[in-house]
């Protein structure tokens, strides 16, 4: 009886004393939002969460949903397009207050970076020309060499090393790159997050179809820095209600759901290499 009271005492003084070295004050980062009235966004183009329309204006998944959180916050959004590859570190430099862009929650990146809670979650799988898979597609794929296109230092090209040992992997700096190098030939298949291949395969279906079913799946979620604690309680909290009203649900079902949006986007579509 003794011993438990001594530990009872032991963690009350250890809680009070946690207590005691917070800081003074919260940090400032949803009030320096909301008093510069405006909510910065770092982004990389990665359809369908970000994609650019032919006015050079932005539309897609992760921009309708900081849309809303910047509505609610009251404040207006502004998007600041970089390379995938320099998202991470504009984001701790301070060039923007978030990162989203269909920005994978992994282990390895929250080694740096806060995660929110995840705001969906997606499949990574393989779309392939036909032509190259031939009658024995396991062969093919199995073989060393075969050029698989992914997105550069993403999750699409950790998981296609891992399941394709043996390609050539070609990694590219955006999105669009890669989905371009599989219609004009420079690669045999790309692995991409979902819905980026079967859109692929709807788009080029005489050329392209899906291989096999998901090799991973992620979470996906905006990216903070982990000072900014004000700021990511308040986009979990957000997060948290928009899921609950359906809010995030009814996004994700008009991008994600169908393609009925890419007939806005006619012009992203790649040209196919001429013969």
């Amino acid at each position: 009886m003794r011993a438990k009271i001594i530990a009872t005492i032991i963690l009350a003084l250890s809680a009070w004393l946690a207590l005691s070295l917070l800081p003074a004050r919260a940090d400032d980062s949803l009030k320096r939002i909301i008093d510069q009235k405006i909510l910065t966004v770092g982004v990389a183009l990665n359809p369908p969460w970000i994609l650019k329309k032919a006015d050079g204006k932005f539309a897609g998944y992760d921009v309708d949903l900081t849309s809303a959180l910047a509505s609610d916050l009251g404040v207006d959004l502004k998007l600041v397009e970089v390379p995938w590859n320099d998202l991470k570190t504009r984001l701790l430099k301070g060039d923007f207050d978030m990162i989203a862009a269909g920005y994978a929650s992994t282990p390895e990146r929250a080694r740096e970076v806060v995660f929110s809670d995840q705001t969906g979650t997606a499949d990574i799988r393989m779309v392939a020309t036909i032509a190259s898979l031939g009658k024995r597609p396991g062969k093919a794929l199995a073989a060393p060499g075969y050029k698989i296109a992914v997105l550069s230092n993403s999750t699409d090209e950790a998981a296609a090393r891992e399941a394709f040992p043996k390609a050539a992997i070609v990694s590219f700096d955006n999105a669009a790159d890669v989905f371009t190098a599989v219609i004009s030939g420079q690669a045999q298949a790309m692995v991409a997050t979902s819905p980026t291949p079967q859109m692929a395969a709807r788009l080029y279906d005489a050329r392209l179809k899906l291989v096999g079913g998901p090799l991973l799946r992620t979470p996906e979620a905006f990216a903070m820095r982990p000072d900014d604690v004000r700021l990511i309680q308040y986009v979990n909290n957000w997060i948290g209600a928009r899921t609950a009203d359906g809010t995030i649900g009814g996004v994700r079902r008009y991008w994600f759901g169908s393609f009925k949006w890419m007939s806005r986007f006619e012009t992203a579509k790649p040209e196919p290499a001429k013969q």
